[in-house]
């Protein structure tokens, strides 16, 4: 059927609501299958990837500033992307500057991979598994499908769902709205199950034409799950419970998954497979792990930006996470805080701003002017009953520089906010400019290679870690070690430190 990209690229262009149910039907040369793309061509795939790719990278901290790992990272993309079915694609790889563990593919060749997944690979053929899973997300033309099938089902198409396709989950939805400064119908959370284990074929097939081992990617399969549990444990949550930007939330593994994994990975196998392992912890050697100054360090209880210089600490209980438009704090029994920042339109004080714009028309109780070291704020109090409870919100309006407001809003279920009150105060009032010597002092963790002596141990090695009484856990975690592994025959080991 010939194809017109004349409605298509009208209706993106304009957020359209409906694109009439008629487009291309192609045969992949991928997976040699037949499927209905829409209006979307090759080059209407090239144009959006190109269109949204740098939103999606400035979303997740931007480009990590090392042009050694960001060059090494394209090598190997490169490499896999070569031996794909569809090799005229302008393919650009990146490594976000961000602590996430995940990465993501837009159309027209455009991947991402975190230097927070990259601090867990143990070798070059992990990176490169996920790498090829990626490209085979392109290749299929999964997110083309996405769109069409949104098509056929009259649901507006725009940025923000085709984000929300890459992205996965609420915040994913929300990340996609930000980016494009359009609101969707309807978020499309992540590949369907059959588009991931389809991924996975790909993957394995264009990494084992690379000569790289593809068990590496099965391997590597279980180092994110296990992550993820770890993840929500040091959180204070369920292991089973992963935050939307996980890697496991928005490329989910169940069971049948590594299953298929594992039989691709039999039947794919080569003799002497590369794994590179030594050649890849050179590359890594010195990166930032976990979070970065440009977004804000998390320590323990605190949280400090030593580029905007400020830090505050959460309530007593709870557990920090940064997350790319908030930082989020986790208490008991659901009591949450979220700090964000946020611009006054039309309000000259924190005080109006409250009222006017952060909740206006809300039902405010307990409003009043405070001074929190020294810079100007408000305060006040909205009850709310959601999913079965009496939730308790206490707004904080901090007045920062340029129009601008520091936010902290706390969410307390009503039967224990008297329990919390002291803590939440103290979180308030902890809020604090920071000099110029003070920003200077605060320095992000690394991740530092050193060769291992006969001497050494698990438990010594991770003693030098910053994560108390998780150190075993991230250690071992970081270098693949199982729970009773030893340093038997490992020549060199990965360590955090700052």
């Amino acid at each position: 059927m010939n194809c017109s990209r004349r409605h298509f690229n009208k209706a993106l262009l304009a957020g359209a609501a409906f694109v009439p149910l008629c487009g291309c039907v192609t045969t992949n040369p991928a997976t040699g299958d037949t499927s209905f793309t829409g209006f979307m061509d090759q080059d209407d795939e090239i144009r959006l990837g190109q269109q949204e790719y740098p939103k999606l990278v400035a979303q997740f901290g931007g480009a990590y500033e090392n042009q050694r790992l960001q060059s090494y990272i394209t090598s190997i993309g490169n490499d896999v992307a070569s031996r794909s079915e569809v090799t005229d694609l302008p393919y650009e790889f990146t490594v976000l500057d961000s602590p996430i563990v995940n990465a993501f593919a837009l159309p027209g060749g455009k991947i991402a991979i975190s230097r927070g997944l990259l601090a867990l690979a143990s070798n070059e053929a992990e990176v490169a598994g996920v790498l090829a899973h990626e490209v085979g997300h392109v290749t299929a033309r999964h997110t083309a499908q996405r769109i069409a099938s949104a098509q056929a089902a009259q649901v507006g198409v725009m940025g923000a769902t085709i984000l929300g396709a890459v992205l996965g989950g609420s915040l994913g939805a929300q990340a996609g709205q930000q980016l494009t400064g359009t609101a969707a119908t309807v978020a499309i959370q992540g590949y369907s199950r059959s588009q991931e284990l389809e991924a996975d074929e790909l993957g394995i097939r264009y990494m084992s034409r690379a000569r790289y081992d593809p068990e590496a990617m099965v391997e590597f399969l279980a180092t994110l799950r296990d992550n993820s549990r770890l993840d929500a444990e040091m959180a204070g949550r369920s292991p089973d419970d992963v935050d939307d930007f996980d890697i496991m939330a928005t490329h989910p593994q169940p069971a049948e998954r590594v299953r298929q994994a594992t039989s691709l990975a039999a039947n794919a196998y080569i003799p002497d497979g590369r794994l590179d392992r030594a050649e890849y912890l050179q590359e890594i050697n010195g990166m930032i792990y976990g979070d970065s100054p440009k977004q804000g360090i998390v320590r323990g209880n605190s949280f400090e930006h030593p580029e905007l210089r400020f830090a505050f600490d959460a309530p007593q209980g709870y557990s920090l996470i940064n997350q790319p438009n908030a930082v989020i704090a986790r208490g008991p029994q659901g009591a949450q805080m979220v700090f964000t920042m946020a611009r006054m339109q039309n309000s000259r004080d924190p005080v109006s701003y409250i009222r006017n714009e952060w909740a206006k028309g809300a039902n405010l109780g307990n409003e009043q002017a405070i001074t929190v070291n020294g810079l100007q704020g408000a305060t006040a109090t909205v009850r709310q009953r959601q999913n079965g409870r009496d939730i308790s919100f206490r707004l904080v309006a901090i007045e920062a520089d340029r129009g601008r407001v520091y936010r902290m809003l706390y969410a307390t279920p009503v039967s224990v906010a008297g329990q919390l009150d002291s803590s939440i105060r103290d979180s308030v009032y902890s809020f604090r400019r920071l000099s110029a010597e003070e920003a200077s002092k605060i320095k992000p963790f690394r991740v530092i290679v050193v060769p291992v002596d006969q001497s050494d141990s698990v438990e010594r090695l991770a003693s030098t870690m910053p994560y108390g009484r998780f150190n075993d856990d991230v250690f071992r975690l970081i270098n693949d070690l199982g729970e009773r592994d030893t340093l038997a025959g490992v020549d060199e080991i990965k360590v955090v430190t700052s």
